[in-house]
């Protein structure tokens, strides 16, 4: 796992890191930021990261759309489980 800085967050399962790199969270699934619960989801992820100031343990899984798939923690836990613990998970897809 490799620390990295987290600029801003696309929706409530991707964004982008400091130096870039795009982002999604592994095994989450959350709506775009213009779709229904959208804005909610987005508010979520970036709470669970504000506390730690944006700085997170990355570990890249694969990748999709350009960017990076992986998993995602801080001080507090993994932002997947905790995300998928709110009901953003994948369902059959």
């Amino acid at each position: 796992m490799s620390k990295k800085k987290i600029a801003h967050w696309n929706d409530g399962d991707s964004g982008v890191f400091s130096d870039g790199t795009r982002f999604r969270l592994a095994g989450v699934r959350a709506p775009e930021k213009h779709q229904f619960g959208g804005k909610k989801a987005t508010k979520i992820a970036a709470g669970m990261t504000s506390r730690s100031k944006g700085r997170v343990n990355w570990g890249s899984v694969g990748r999709s759309y350009g960017g990076q798939v992986g998993n995602m923690s801080n001080r507090d836990g993994s932002i997947n489980k905790r995300m998928r613990s709110k009901g953003y998970r994948n369902k059959g897809r």
